[in-house]
């Protein structure tokens, strides 16, 4: 689409801008014929006015700035751009779907010997620290479960192959151990 063709409506615009002006903003049905006839002609005087200076000064004007651009290494790329974006907005080719990333997920073997006094939730029972189930309930978000199990978001989403922060009652995540 070009530029100049689409300033060629603009007088048209401007024209209907000043009829819904003239009509409902004036109250022109309400006047005299002479008040009708000379707002009707001052319509007329304006709209030729703005037609002529917009297809003497403005096209040539925005085609003269798009011709000179093009000689730029910066514009051409800006151009180039614009123009793959603009493809891609109104192509009708389906978009690729994403592939999912599968990663594996290594448990850690750990050989725990109990500290007298005890660690973790009872007392003689060490610390979990390989890799563990949640199961979601309502209210779950990832950052409040990576917060209950000592680990972080990102590091949440990583080992269930999440690609959003949604997650559903009654899923199971696998929680990776702690940093």
């Amino acid at each position: 689409m070009n530029l100049a063709e689409l300033l060629k409506f603009l007088p048209l615009a401007i024209g209907a801008f000043l009829a819904y002006h003239l009509i409902f903003k004036q109250g022109l049905p309400s006047k005299n014929l002479g008040a009708i006839l000379t707002y009707f002609l001052g319509a007329i005087i304006i709209f030729i006015a703005v037609s002529w200076l917009i297809t003497t000064f403005l096209a040539g004007w925005a085609t003269d700035l798009l011709e000179a651009g093009t000689t730029s290494d910066e514009w051409t790329q800006f151009m180039n751009a614009s123009e793959n974006v603009v493809q891609d907005a109104f192509s009708n080719e389906p978009l690729p779907s994403p592939q999912p990333t599968i990663i594996q997920v290594q448990p850690v073997v750990v050989t725990a010997t109990p500290i007298p006094g005890g660690v973790g939730n009872a007392p003689g029972v060490p610390a979990v620290v390989g890799p563990r189930t949640h199961t979601v309930v309502t209210g779950d978000t990832l950052y409040g479960i990576s917060q209950k199990y000592g680990t972080t978001v990102n590091d949440i989403m990583i080992a269930n192959g999440l690609t959003s922060y949604t997650i559903q009652p009654g899923q199971v995540l696998q929680i990776p151990p702690s940093p």
